[in-house]
């Protein structure tokens, strides 16, 4: 399945409850997260729970995505670049 969804690494996301599968033990429901990807649409949020070491072994496999409504979200924390100044350019 393709999607045109724009997805972001975040460094934490936490749930209001268990509500994703540990990728590892989908018998164990996790509220915390840690180096996921996620993506917004509308009032839901996309939840790719693989470790991004996991991503690059899994190339081409199909994986599961979690949707879960934005009022089950507590927080989602991530780092955005942004850069100061002019970059300088030499000849």
């Amino acid at each position: 399945m393709t999607t045109n969804l724009t997805w972001r690494s975040v460094n934490t996301l936490v749930l209001a409850e268990r509500l994703i599968p540990d990728p590892n033990a989908s018998h164990n429901l996790l509220d915390q997260l840690r180096n996921v990807r996620v993506a917004i649409e509308g009032s839901f949020l996309h939840v790719d729970p693989r470790q991004p070491q996991d991503m690059e072994a899994g190339g081409g496999q199909e994986f599961d995505v979690h949707v879960v409504p934005a009022s089950a979200v507590k927080t989602v924390t991530y780092r955005d670049v942004k850069r100061r100044g002019n970059l300088a350019t030499f000849p």
